[in-house]
């Protein structure tokens, strides 16, 4: 048996994912295979446009066997933090051979240099990454230029324009850091992505972004058979069912008034409190949510050199769910996975599930009224992925279904077939 772990969003599962699946497949010749995937809220500040019980079923129709979630806090961060959560709980499991991510580079050599120089931190690079950031640029953008520089001077790479400022690079290099951190045995793999970048919103033939789709599932849902091309069928009809069923799709803006809410009712200490507001931020959301009308406004008033697009989201996803600098530094500690949450699995994933009651002594959760943490750090993560759903569930079209506790009630996808 060879085990092929994959971290994802699947926001939604598309042509491209299922390339990425059956391509890791061939080149690593894994027979079971194991997704960590995002839960309610993405890496980008965002709610996934369906839930993590649904997103998890498009997965196991299309040949994963088996779903493990990415707690919250984990899987709405940084790359950094949502790459080490993501590879702790692919290398704790003591199982999983290969790793097989998607880049813009291909190539996994040159990913791995620049992964070792982060790791590493040289003298002369947290020099150069010092002078950028004192320039009042944002500290992905220091990184970058720090970066360009050093590899320059002491011509070890050289390294495209744009291979740090390309999204799935970006995380490739998080999970090549955590696994040397980690000291894993896990083997990377990456395959580079084909025809669609990651934030185009062009359809090519048969394979687009899940950007591309998302905003296609903005303004054109009658006209949605549209993603029948792009869209593997199995997952294109619980995309369909969904939709019917007024579950989704959900965006940033339907979360519109209860950020404001949030930010309007809490006062500049409280705010001062949440993770990722540094620098005196809390002042200035308190008068950007005074003055602003809707989100956008809301984020354009919040927009600075050092906070882009996607760290104000999160940094909003953080408040609305009170992720705080405490529940960071206390994660930080310890980032050994507390627990297993599974969300589907296939018959070949209950091959998996019995290895890993073997391989691993962390509780698998499968029925969350049968598990209650004693460790701190597992009751917190555990708040915030409830918290998570039970705001998540008020996004509904279908006001039937915005009850709270689904963590509670909704059990793992299981397909035998």
């Amino acid at each position: 048996m060879k085990i092929l772990g994959i971290i994802a969003e699947y926001n939604p599962f598309h042509n491209g994912h299922k390339y990425h699946l059956n391509k890791s497949l061939k080149i690593t010749g894994a027979t079971h295979t194991i997704a960590v995937m995002s839960g309610n809220f993405l890496q980008r500040g965002e709610p996934a446009l369906f839930d993590k019980w649904e997103r998890a079923k498009m997965c196991i129709k299309e040949g994963l066997d088996l779903v493990i979630e990415l707690p919250t806090i984990y899987a709405c961060n940084s790359a950094e933090f949502f790459a080490k959560g993501s590879i702790s709980i692919l290398n704790s499991l003591n199982i999983v051979d290969y790793i097989c991510f998607g880049s813009e580079s291909g190539k996994i050599e040159n990913l791995k240099n620049i992964a070792d120089i982060l790791c590493d931190e040289p003298k002369e690079y947290k020099l150069l990454l010092k002078k950028y950031l004192n320039t009042g640029i944002t500290f992905p953008k220091a990184r970058e230029l720090a970066l360009k520089e050093y590899l320059k001077q002491f011509s070890i790479l050289n390294m495209k324009e744009d291979v740090l400022n390309s999204p799935n690079n970006i995380l490739a290099i998080e999970y090549l850091k955590a696994l040397k951190q980690l000291n894993s045995s896990i083997k990377p793999i990456t395959i580079e992505r084909i025809k669609a970048d990651y934030n185009s919103d062009k359809f090519y033939e048969n394979i687009c972004s899940a950007t591309a789709i998302r905003k296609f599932l903005l303004n054109n849902l009658d006209k949605i058979d549209t993603l029948k091309n792009v869209i593997p069928e199995n997952s294109f009809e619980i995309l369909i069912d969904n939709i019917l069923k007024s579950k989704g799709p959900i965006f940033i803006h339907d979360l519109e008034q209860i950020i404001f809410y949030k930010l309007r009712t809490a006062s500049p200490n409280d705010l001062k409190q949440i993770h990722d507001i540094n620098e005196g931020l809390e002042n200035r959301l308190k008068k950007a949510c005074l003055i602003s009308n809707s989100l956008k406004e809301l984020i354009d008033n919040i927009k600075t050199k050092r906070y882009a697009l996607t760290r104000i989201q999160r940094i909003l996803i953080n408040s609305l769910i009170n992720i705080t600098k405490s529940d960071i530094e206390l994660i930080k500690k310890d980032f050994q996975p507390k627990y297993l949450r599974i969300l589907g699995f296939s018959k070949k994933g209950t091959d998996i599930i019995k290895m890993i009651k073997k391989s691993c002594d962390i509780p698998i959760i499968t029925n969350l009224k049968q598990y209650y943490p004693q460790d701190k750090i597992a009751k917190r993560i555990l708040e915030i992925d409830i918290i998570s759903s039970d705001i998540y569930s008020l996004l509904y079209k279908n006001k039937s279904m915005r009850r709270g506790s689904y963590d509670y009630i909704k059990k793992p996808y299981i397909d035998f077939k």
